[in-house]
């Protein structure tokens, strides 16, 4: 199938990796899985591991959306003797020498997201320039950052952008001057799009991505 990826790429944490894993078994070959650590989702700082109804109630509703939302602002720093430090720590044991000296211990706005990613799509980008068909597993904001790389999205354009769980999110290229990848539809097109309307309606009506 033309859709079929030659390369599955996965975040190292488990609900992504565990789909990954079930989709590259699925896949003709199966493709090689690979690992990358640039995909985890963004460190929230003192909202991780807090329902979003508790941060509006604890924060207040301006807040929740500047923090959430927003492409600069970052979460307030996660304190030490909150209960979610040994999840992060715990987290950032597992992951590479280079992930731990890379990503901020306190919190990370989208944009520092976006910044991790960019060797990465760097090196995806020469794939797809290659013809090779690649398979992206990561997170709301780990996807979302990606989509700013991919899409040349602007702050205002992520602001309201949000990532439906479970729905596929084709993008196809064509070649421009210089290797250059000129997408078909900027912002791709769900392979279903109507379950991702849908999706997309809950998703906001309890928060956003």
């Amino acid at each position: 199938p033309a859709l079929a990826p030659r390369r599955v790429v996965t975040s190292p944490l488990v609900p992504a990796s565990a789909t990954a894993a079930v989709v590259a078994e699925a896949l003709p070959g199966p493709p090689p899985l690979a690992v990358e650590w640039r995909l985890v989702e963004r460190h929230y700082g003192a909202f991780t591991d807090k329902l979003r109804d508790v941060v509006r109630r604890d924060y207040g509703e301006a807040a929740y959306w500047r923090y959430r939302r927003s492409y600069l602002h970052r979460p307030p720093p996660l304190a030490d003797d909150d209960p979610a430090r040994a999840l992060v720590d715990d987290t950032l044991l597992r992951l590479p020498d280079a992930a731990r000296a890379t990503l901020r211990p306190d919190a990370e706005s989208l944009a520092d997201v976006v910044e991790r990613l960019r060797p990465f799509w760097a090196a995806t980008r020469m794939r797809l320039v290659h013809g090779e068909a690649v398979l992206v597993v990561g997170h709301g904001n780990s996807l979302r950052a990606l989509s700013v790389l991919v899409d040349d999205l602007t702050p205002e354009e992520v602001q309201d952008l949000d990532v439906p769980t479970g729905h596929p999110l084709v993008h196809r290229f064509t070649a421009g001057p210089d290797a250059a990848l000129v997408p078909e539809v900027r912002g791709g097109t769900y392979l279903d799009a109507q379950g991702a309307e849908h999706a997309v309606t809950d998703l906001r009506a309890r928060g956003g991505t």
